[in-house]
């Protein structure tokens, strides 16, 4: 194998200390803010205080939204979870007039602007009076990353090998009792990345949340949206640096579960021995 030379990996390494500088530096000054003394945001702070997060405290309606926020991105995420991987199922395994119809309906969501989907389900729940409540909110962002499970879950069930499915079979396991016993253990990795896109992007959804949610059922983008129309004090960079160390936590227990996988802990050690 062929090793570069000393400079070029310097350089590279050099280069990749600045882009995570410059990913970096904006969170820092959010973090930096967050402990401002003045009652304005400003950059760099005039003192040190931690006011703002006392102020928090104060504000229930954070918290009320961030638990609304929680519930329905992990509903949603399930119900994707669920819905995407059955008709990833039926589409990759089962050959169907209009089957690729079928997956071009399901993989829309992912083309059409959120702007027109969030009118399109206002329209929608209104007719059917649930508008306005969490319910409404979980099915419409359902709907929305049902395009990422499916996408996923199906790659996954490609490179599945059929094989064990079929000495399952042999053994006398039953459909259902093969897809749960053999199926859906090899399936366990892409399951985990569509559901943690899915989460990640349901949490931080406004565009539908905000045309279908009435109060008290706000989420959390949307009350601070609401928060920064009346004020500009530092109380949305506490909030925003509570978030930040939520994402941190989310990322290492992502990973922990991912290490727990077969077929990451072998490319990991794949890459080790390279």
């Amino acid at each position: 194998m062929r090793h570069r030379p000393l400079w070029i990996t310097g350089l590279l390494t050099a280069a990749a200390w600045l882009v995570c500088i410059f990913l970096a530096t904006p969170l820092v000054i959010v973090v930096i803010t967050s402990l401002n003394s003045a009652a304005y945001s400003v950059f760099p702070p005039k003192g040190l205080s931690l006011r703002w997060y006392e102020n928090l405290s104060s504000q229930p309606q954070f918290l009320q939204a961030f638990g609304n926020s929680v519930f329905t991105s992990l509903c949603s995420t399930i119900l994707a979870l669920v819905a995407g991987t059955l008709a990833a199922l039926a589409i990759q395994r089962y050959e169907f007039p209009g089957r690729n119809l079928l997956r071009a309906i399901f993989m829309s969501p992912m083309v059409v602007p959120k702007i027109a989907l969030g009118v399109a389900y206002l329209i929608l729940f209104s007719k059917l009076k649930i508008a306005g409540g969490l319910f409404a909110l979980i099915l419409g962002e359902a709907v929305t990353v049902l395009p990422f499970v499916l996408a996923i879950v199906g790659s996954t069930l490609a490179n599945i090998k059929k094989e064990y499915e079929e000495a399952a079979a042999d053994l006398g396991g039953g459909p259902i009792r093969v897809f749960f016993t053999v199926t859906l253990p090899q399936m366990k990795l892409g399951l985990l990345l569509s559901g943690a896109l899915s989460f990640i992007f349901t949490f931080d959804q406004v565009e539908t949340a905000l045309l279908i949610l009435r109060p008290p059922n706000y989420t959390l983008p949307i009350e601070l949206f609401l928060y920064m129309e009346k004020w500009q004090d530092p109380t949305i960079a506490v909030v925003s640096t509570l978030m930040l160390l939520f994402a941190i936590l989310l990322f290492f227990g992502l990973k922990l579960m991912l290490r727990s996988v077969p077929e990451v802990q072998k490319f990991v050690n794949k890459q080790h021995d390279k």
